[in-house]
């Protein structure tokens, strides 16, 4: 027994010297600015680039943008994909990789080296990416590969795209831009941070209709009180939220505005985005 307490007094000895040679550093503030020959351009002047329905551009010139994430993928609704919006827009960025809000949570600001990189779309909505050849369709938009984060090319330079500056903050998210129709939506909203105002769910009415089912991707329809137009609200299956059943009553959600082909689209972000709603 006696043998046994020392063994124990000495691993206990040997985990405070451990602690006390080796402490536990304190993370670093992310930090980056520009360097001479960069250049800075707004969302806007990305896509300008690209023409719509086109195959995907590449950007060959050594330009940046920079813009605060304000959809990120914690709630599993969003997948391989961050949100970044700045005073002119918004835009998806397709990335090869999950749990992204660990490396850009919602909040933080993002500069992003487009040199390299392509800007197209996905069925009508701006992507920012990679591009992979298709048998039948030719070039077309793909998710950038996450592992070049981490990589260098044969000359060794980095191949990083994506760098933070700053403490992720919630408070540098934009004000959501208020929705209460449909026919308000303009092109340039597509890709940002909107309120849905006054709406009502009328497939609703049983008060037990979740927002998903289980491993599948389920559209329910949003009707704006103020003259019956409707969005289409999307929510996977493999969200934290998908069971949790959609309010009564009028109510707003916020959220993440996107186009598919000609149809308007909206993905929550988490729970957290479903406002207050009245039952009349």
């Amino acid at each position: 027994m006696k043998r046994i307490h020392y063994i124990l007094y000495l691993a206990i000895l040997f985990v405070a010297i451990s602690c006390n040679n080796y402490p536990i550093s304190e993370p670093q503030k992310p930090e980056f600015t520009l360097q001479e020959g960069d250049e800075l351009i707004s969302i806007e002047a990305l896509k300008l680039r690209h023409t719509v329905g086109n195959t995907p551009t590449y950007i060959a010139d050594n330009v940046y943008i920079k813009g605060i994430v304000t959809g990120d993928d914690e709630s599993g609704n969003i997948y391989k994909s961050i949100y970044i919006q700045d005073e002119t827009g918004g835009l998806n960025l397709a990335i090869d990789q999950v749990n992204l809000y660990n490396h850009m949570p919602r909040g933080q600001e993002v500069y992003v080296r487009l040199q390299g990189m392509f800007i197209g779309d996905y069925n009508n909505m701006y992507q920012l990416g990679d591009t992979v050849t298709d048998e039948v369709y030719g070039l077309e938009m793909s998710r950038y590969d996450w592992s070049n984060e981490y990589m260098t090319d044969s000359l060794g330079n980095s191949t990083k795209h994506f760098f933070c500056n700053g403490w992720p903050d919630i408070n540098k998210v934009p004000a959501p831009i208020e929705i209460t129709s449909s026919a308000e939506i303009t092109s340039d909203m597509y890709g940002m941070l909107v309120t849905l105002k006054n709406i009502t769910f009328k497939d609703a009415v049983s008060g037990i209709l979740p927002w998903s089912i289980s491993e599948q991707t389920v559209n329910r329809t949003a009707t704006f009180l103020k003259d019956g137009s409707t969005i289409i609200v999307r929510t996977s299956g493999y969200s934290n939220f998908y069971a949790d059943y959609i309010p009564l009553g009028t109510g707003e959600i916020t959220g993440i505005l996107a186009l598919f082909g000609t149809t308007q689209q909206f993905y929550l972000r988490d729970r957290n985005d479903i406002g207050t709603f009245i039952e009349q």
